[in-house]
C-alpha cells in the first residue's frame, strides 16, 4: 500500500506542476494581451469562487466513493480543462478553463487526502503527511520556475507541455479497490460535521488567523522589494522562493523520527518563531535579512503543519472524513481574501512595513492561545477505523 501512496503523491506533484505553469502563464497573458490587471484578477476570483462551491458537494462524494477513483477522474479533468484555452474561446475560455481545472484540482487534493486516512496504517499518517507538504513546497517552486522557462523559451508549446504532465499523472493515478464505508444519509452526515466543527473551534480559528496573516506576505512581497527597500526583482525572485524552499526543507526534518517534534510545547513554540520573522521583515531594512526569514517562515510551516494535519486525519470519523476536510479547508482558505482585501486597504493608509510589523506582534500573544489549541487536539481521541483497503 505504500507503494501506491508514492504513485499518487507523484501524480498529485506532477498535477500541481503542470497547473503552477497554467497559472504563471495565463497571469501573464491576460495582462499582456488585454492590458488589464483586473482581468487577470478574474482567474483568481473563478478558481476561488468554483472551488467554495463545490469543495462540500465533492467531499461528499469522495465519502460516497472510491476515493482512488476520484483521485483518477481528477487527472482526466484537469488534462480536459488545460485544452479549453486552445479552442478559440477567448478570454471566456480561460475562465472556463480556470472552473474546470478547479474542479480537477479540488478533486485531487481531497481524494488524496482521504486515501492517506483510509489506505494507510495509522502510524504512518505524520510521514504521508510531511510528504505531502514537501510536495506543495516542490510544486510551487518548480511550477513557478518552468511557467516562467514557457513564457520565455517556448511559450508554442504550452499546450504540450500541459497535456505531457497530466496525462503521465493520469497514467500515475490508475485506482485500486477499496472497502466500503456504512453512510446514515446526507443530512445526518453534515449534522454530525457541524458537531465535529464544534468539538475544533479553537483549531479553525487558529487556522483562520495563521493564514490569514501568511497573506500579508503574498500582498506586500513586491512592495517590500521596490518600495520599502528599492531591491532589484532577483532579490523579489529569492524572497518568492525561499518560503516553499524553506518549506521543502521543514517537510524533511518533521519526517524525521523525533518524538520531540510531536511534543505539544515544541509545536507551539515554532508558532512562537513565526512571530518574530514577521517582526525581522517588518523592521529590516536589508533585503538579504528579508529572504532568509522568509525562508525561516516556510522552515517553520510544515513543523507547524504535519503533526497537527496527521492528528486531524486520526480523530475524523471516517464516514464524514470527505466533507469535513472540505469545509475546514473553505473555512481556513477563506481567510485568503478576506486577509488580502484587508491588509490592501492598510497598505493604502500605512507604510508596508509597519503593517508587517503590526502582524507580528498580533502573533505573539495569539502564540499562548496556540498552545491551548494545540493541546486540545492532541487531547482527542482517534475515530475508529473500518477495514482498510482491499487488495
Amino acid at each position: 500500500m505504500r507503494a501506491v501512496f508514492y504513485r499518487f503523491l507523484y501524480s498529485k506533484l506532477i498535477l500541481s506542476v503542470s497547473w503552477q505553469i497554467f497559472l504563471v502563464f495565463y497571469l501573464w497573458y491576460v495582462v499582456v494581451v488585454y492590458n488589464s490587471v483586473f482581468l487577470a484578477g478574474l482567474i483568481a476570483t473563478t478558481y476561488l469562487v468554483t472551488d467554495l462551491a463545490l469543495a462540500y458537494p465533492i467531499g461528499h462524494l469522495i465519502d460516497r466513493a472510491n476515493s482512488t477513483v476520484v483521485n483518477f477522474v481528477a487527472s482526466v479533468i484537469l488534462a480536459a480543462g488545460f485544452t479549453i484555452p486552445f479552442l478559440g474561446f477567448g478570454l471566456p475560455g480561460i475562465y472556463a478553463s480556470v472552473a474546470v481545472c478547479t474542479v480537477g484540482l479540488t478533486s485531487k487534493g481531497d481524494s488524496f487526502s482521504a486515501f492517506i486516512k483510509r489506505g494507510l496504517p495509522a502510524e504512518d499518517y505524520v510521514k504521508a503527511t510531511s510528504y505531502n507538504q514537501g510536495s506543495s513546497g516542490v510544486s510551487s517552486l518548480v511550477g513557478v520556475l518552468l511557467g516562467g522557462a514557457v513564457i520565455v523559451l517556448f511559450d508554442r508549446y504550452l499546450l504540450a507541455v500541459l497535456l505531457s504532465l497530466s496525462l503521465t499523472s493520469v497514467v500515475l493515478s490508475i485506482p485500486i479497490g477499496e472497502n466500503a464505508v456504512e453512510h446514515t444519509g446526507f443530512a445526518k452526515e453534515t449534522g454530525q460535521v457541524i458537531r465535529f466543527f464544534r468539538k475544533i473551534t479553537g483549531f479553525l480559528i487558529f487556522g483562520f488567523v495563521i493564514n490569514g496573516l501568511f497573506i500579508s506576505l503574498e500582498v506586500y512581497a513586491s512592495g517590500i522589494f521596490h518600495i520599502v527597500l528599492d531591491a532589484g526583482p532577483i532579490y523579489y525572485t529569492a524572497f518568492s522562493a525561499a518560503v516553499p524552499l524553506g518549506m521543502i526543507i521543514g517537510s524533511l526534518i518533521s519526517n524525521m523520527n523525533l518524538t520531540q517534534l510531536r511534543k505539544n510545547s515544541t509545536i507551539a513554540a515554532f508558532l512562537a518563531g513565526y512571530a518574530p520573522l514577521l517582526i525581522i521583515i517588518g523592521l529590516s531594512g536589508t533585503a538579504l535579512i528579508d529572504v532568509v526569514s522568509a525562508f525561516g517562515i516556510g522552515l517553520l510551516l510544515p513543523l507547524i503543519n504535519v503533526p497537527l494535519t496527521a492528528k486531524i486525519i486520526r480523530v475524523i470519523p471516517h464516514e464524514i472524513y470527505g466533507k469535513t476536510m472540505a469545509l475546514m479547508r473553505v473555512f481556513i482558505a477563506g481567510s485568503t481574501p478576506l486577509m488580502a482585501a484587508v491588509f490592501s486597504i492598510l497598505a493604502a493608509f500605512f507604510p508596508i512595513n509597519l503593517v508587517l510589523l503590526s502582524a507580528g506582534i498580533i502573533m505573539l500573544p495569539f502564540s499562548i492561545f496556540a498552545l491551548h489549541v494545540v493541546r486540545q487536539l492532541m487531547g482527542m481521541d482517534d475515530a475508529q477505523k473500518p477495514e482498510g483497503i482491499s487488495s
